[in-house]
């Protein structure tokens, strides 16, 4: 009898719990990049040589257009409080509706793809996308680690777009932005 009282007191307790929150407020330490400071991550990205461009998305929250290679690309700001103290980014492409996009050709990669996850939106669009979270801030080596990721996961994407679609060796045209 004492089992299921003390069971009920446990998932009374769990019930009761209030998530974490994730908001980052602290102020961004120096030399740090931060989703809670949106300036560190257009420095950072300014300092590895991409020309990003510091916007907004369509909730108001900021946002960061940019390219790499022959990618274009946003920066997307999540996580925020009346868009500001931000937690975390999402890297993202897409490309034009295609009869190719479809769940399984996304699934391909994500079979074998560890960091940049792929998926079609609903209105046919590819999407690949690499998500970091910031809080606490991420040093310069660190978010220097997270482009070199990102660079290199967008040039596997080439190849993959290569051998599986049989496309001719030809650089790929600008997806849209």
């Amino acid at each position: 009898m004492r089992l299921p009282v003390l069971a009920a007191a446990a998932l009374s307790a769990l019930c009761l719990a209030v998530p974490a929150s994730a908001e980052d407020t602290a102020p961004c330490g120096g030399g740090l990049v931060c989703a809670n400071n949106p300036a560190t991550v257009t420095a950072a990205l300014e300092k590895a040589k991409f020309k990003p461009t510091l916007t907004k998305d369509a909730e108001g929250d900021p946002m960061i257009e940019s390219e790499e290679s022959f990618y274009k690309f946003q920066v997307y700001f999540y996580g925020c409080k009346d868009h500001k103290n931000c937690d975390s980014l999402r890297f993202e492409s897409s490309f034009e509706k295609a009869p190719e996009n479809t769940p399984d050709f996304a699934n391909k990669w994500n079979a074998k793809k560890r960091f940049l996850q792929a998926y079609v939106r609903n209105d046919g669009e590819f999407v690949v996308a690499y998500d970091v979270a910031t809080i606490g801030g991420l040093n310069q080596t660190n978010f220097g680690d997270v482009l070199d990721w990102w660079h290199s996961q967008l040039g596997e994407l080439a190849t993959f777009f290569k051998e599986e679609l049989k496309l001719p060796d030809a650089k790929p045209e600008k997806p849209k932005g």
